[in-house]
This record gives structure tokens, C-alpha cells and sequence, in this order.
């Protein structure tokens, strides 16, 4: 496929723009004689295409630069998360057996193109680990054809402008991340990386100074960038848009980044379907919803699940049983999340189907009172969960995190009791300073639970 070929690249826009970081610009061509370079010491190593390789990447250009000569090469590439202890990287790389492990910098010299015979397009290009929030995290293997079908559902929606400069400020070890890179080099567009640990002050920076036009984010990262005050965080003209994913934008923080002039889209997606799987346009700016399916992505809800199927689908998990695996009879991918279509085609995720909580024969979807917690002023962050009781079967429990002197109990209490049906009250609350996050940014919420149970105490 020359759609993920650095070289191909190199050839048509040599002098474009392809990497950008800590204020410097590196050209198509340049980066493709780095990446020779990276290939020439990789096949001296004894490296045959098809075969797996390891590394831990992250937002520099090393990572991408070796990347791009793992996608050149035809090796799959097996992303170890940086934040992995070194228990989880030794048992996932005793799963996955590498035939090699990268934990170098990339080579300084320039070389010739290599000869690198065709790579069919079902050859994985990635096995991406999920989250692990709700359990061990598993190797989704992504194919090179659904990498390209993803970026022509992004194009699709979103368009891609000749002055466009995608901001990288996520591990391409996580789904989100490595498809900026994929996306990018699809398209010849720029990357603007934005090395180390997320700093909303330096990132806010970067935004402004490489006239950033997309960003990719989490909630949290969000979060952090609109109450990051050195200085306030305000968007350029360049900015055209924000897309949130990896966990629920919450209404609350939706609204706040709409009110500062920030345009920002829910998405939907998950580490199996390579990424994005719906997404709202530049027309729903500050509409509920997670956007309508990309183009070639097939959408059913089936019981209450969602359920996708498409190219952008994975082939499965590394080293999975077929029973282990997450198909229908069918041959639908089962997410495991809880959702339905709003009237206008979107796409409302409710939760997890695994979180759903059962008190007194009522069924409550955790993210619904989540969000509603949210919206209280002062509360920062909120999860709900349902503990063993004897007589409601399962109690409504929560715990949320403080930001600020404006969060009052007294509204919470009141506001609750005038705007939740009794069966949603959480009879149960827990302060915390912070909620315990996985590797990929979301809640632990097992961690979370142990930690919150022995806080709880009555609302």
C-alpha cells in the first residue's frame, strides 16, 4: 500500500512539511532518508518484513521515525504503552514474542531508498493493546487496509486543508495516537508533536505557535487545557477542530469548551475498530451525541449493544481462542457499550453494558448520573458504580473530585433530589483528589472502586 509509504510520500511532496517539533520542521524527504537510514540498520539486524517488532513509541521523532520504517518494511509493530510497569511489559511482550525490540534512538545518517518487495494490504500494520479499564488489556491486531479505510472515513468528514497540521500530544502506543501518524501520512499532511508528559501550559503553546488547525484529546486533557491559567488557554483562528474521544465528553465541559469559542467534536470509537467509529461534523459544534457513523462503518444496536462492522475492524486479538473472541454469529464486532440513535442519526453512548447497575428491579447506566454530577458547579470529575446491598440488591454509590470553593453539598443534595428519579441518587458519596487512571488516560475503575469504597459515606 504506497498510502502508508514514508517514500512514496517523499516522492510526491517532497518539500512538504512532515514532521514538526520544538520548532523544528523536517520535510517529507528528509524524514524518508532518516527512515532508509532506520531500514538499513533494521534488515542489518537480520529483520525480515512480516516479522513482529516492539517498541515503546511517544510523541517524538525517533518514535515516528521508526514507525514509519516498520510501515515501510511490512513488520507489524507491537506498541508497548510507556506507563506500563515493567511486570505488564514483560507479560505482554511474552505474549507477543517480538523478533525484535527497539529501545534506540533512531540512526542520524541519511541513506538511499530501499527495495522493499509489495506488502499485501491484510498485513497487520499495528497490534494495539487495549485499555485494560475493565480487565487485562488484549492485542488488537489492525491490518494496513483498516488504517487507510479510517483515514478515508476522517477525510470524509472532516476534509483535509493544504495548511493542515495535526497536533500529537497522545503515545502512539494508544489507538488514538498512532492513527494521527497513519492519518497524516496518508494524506501528506504535517505532524506537530508535542514531546514529554502532557503539560496543558506547554501544549496550549505549541497549539499557538505551530498554528495547530486539528487536535486530538481526551476528556481530561479537555479539561486540563480550558483550567490551565498560565495564561488561559484561548483558542487561534487556525484551530478548526477538537475532536474528544477515549472516554464520554461530559455535557458540562462540552458546553464550557463551546462558550470559549473552541470547537469541539465527540467521537465515538473504540481500540478495535481502529480508532474513531462515529463522529460528530463541524455542523454539530455543542450538540449532544457522538456524530453519525463514518462513511464505511456499519453501526446496530442490538439488545441495548453496540455493535460495529467495516474495514476499519480488527482481525482479531493476539493469540486469542475464537471463543475468546468478540463476534457475533453474524460476524458483528460486540463493543460492549450500551447506546442507542438519537432522532437527528447520532449515535448516544450510554455506559458500559458491564457497568449497568440493578437497584430495587431499576436499571441504572452509570454515565447518565455521571454527567448529571458533573454538571454541579465545583464537582470536576464523577464515577458511579453499585456496591452489594441486602435490600436494594445493588446501592448507588459515587465518587467525584473537587475543583473548586463554588461545590456546595447542600445544592448537590437539593439539585439532586428536584433532578434525579429516586432510583438514580447515588445514596452514597466519596471525596476523592484524584481518580486512579490506566495507561491509556481513562479511569481505572477497579482501582477507583477500592479506593472510593473505603471513603463512601452517606449523601
Amino acid at each position: 500500500m504506497r498510502e502508508l509509504s514514508i517514500m512514496a510520500a517523499a516522492h510526491e511532496a517532497p518539500a512538504r512539511d512532515c514532521l514538526v517539533a520544538e520548532g523544528r520542521v523536517w520535510s517529507y524527504a528528509e524524514v524518508a532518508a532518516r527512515v532508509a537510514s532506520a531500514i538499513e540498520e533494521l534488515l542489518a539486524r537480520g529483520l525480515r518484513s512480516g516479522d513482529r517488532v516492539a517498541l515503546t513509541p511517544r510523541a517524538d521523532v525517533d518514535s515516528a521515525l521508526w514507525l514509519y520504517a516498520l510501515f515501510e518494511l511490512g513488520c507489524p509493530a507491537v506498541l508497548v504503552h510507556p506507563r506500563l510497569t515493567e511486570n505488564e511489559r514483560t507479560v505482554l511482550l511474552r505474549e507477543a514474542s517480538p523478533v525484535e525490540l527497539i529501545t534506540k534512538e533512531a540512526p542520524e545518517g541519511q541513506s538511499g531508498e530501499p527495495a522493499i518487495d509489495p506488502i499485501p494490504d491484510d498485513r497487520t500494520l499495528a497490534i494495539v493493546y487495549t485499555s485494560g479499564s475493565r480487565g487485562t488489556p488484549r492485542g488488537a491486531c489492525l491490518s494496513r487496509r483498516a488504517f487507510v479505510a479510517s483515514e478515508a472515513a476522517h477525510a470524509a468528514n472532516l476534509g483535509w486543508l493544504p495548511e493542515d497540521r495535526w497536533l500529537l500530544a497522545m503515545p502512539p502506543a494508544h489507538v488514538g495516537g498512532l492513527s494521527i501518524l497513519t492519518r497524516c501520512l496518508i494524506a501528506r499532511s504535517c505532524v506537530v508533536l508535542d514531546p514529554g508528559s502532557f503539560d496543558p501550559a506547554q501544549t496550549a503553546r505549541t497549539i499557538e505557535r505551530e498554528a495547530v488547525t486539528l487536535l486530538s484529546v481526551v476528556p481530561t486533557m479537555l479539561h486540563r487545557l480550558l483550567s490551565s491559567d498560565r495564561p488561559p488557554w484561548r483558542p487561534s483562528p487556525a484551530l478548526r477542530a477538537v475532536l474528544v474521544g477515549g472516554a464520554s465528553l461530559p455535557p458540562a465541559l462540552q458546553k464550557r469548551a463551546v462558550s470559549e469559542g473552541i470547537p469541539v467534536l465527540s467521537t465515538y470509537g473504540c481500540t478495535e475498530a481502529c480508532s474513531q467509529i462515529t463522529t460528530q461534523t463541524l455542523a454539530q459544534v455543542g450538540l449532544p451525541g457522538s456524530g453519525a457513523p463514518l462513511r464505511g462503518v456499519e453501526v446496530r444496536i442490538e439488545a441495548g449493544e453496540i455493535q460495529v462492522r467495516g474495514q476499519t475492524v480488527m482481525q482479531g486479538y493476539l493469540g486469542s481462542l475464537p471463543a475468546d473472541e468478540p463476534w457475533t454469529e453474524d460476524a458483528w464486532l460486540r463493543t460492549g457499550d450500551f447506546g442507542g440513535f438519537a432522532p437527528d442519526g447520532q449515535l448516544v453512548v450510554r455506559g458500559r453494558l458491564d457497568d449497568i447497575i440493578v437497584t430495587g428491579g431499576e436499571n441504572v447506566a452509570p454515565q447518565e448520573v455521571e454527567e448529571w454530577l458533573q454538571s454541579v458547579p465545583g464537582v470536576a470529575a464523577a464515577c458511579v458504580f453499585g456496591i452489594d446491598d441486602e435490600e436494594w440488591g445493588e446501592r448507588v454509590v459515587a465518587a467525584i473530585v473537587i475543583e473548586a470553593r463554588e461545590y456546595d453539598p447542600n445544592t448537590l443534595r437539593v439539585r439532586m433530589n428536584e433532578e434525579l428519579a429516586a432510583h438514580k441518587r447515588p445514596k452514597d458519596l466519596a471525596v476523592l483528589d484524584a481518580f486512579p487512571l490506566n495507561p491509556s488516560g481513562k479511569v481505572d475503575r477497579a482501582k477507583l472502586r477500592a479506593l472510593a469504597e473505603a471513603a463512601l459515606r452517606p449523601i
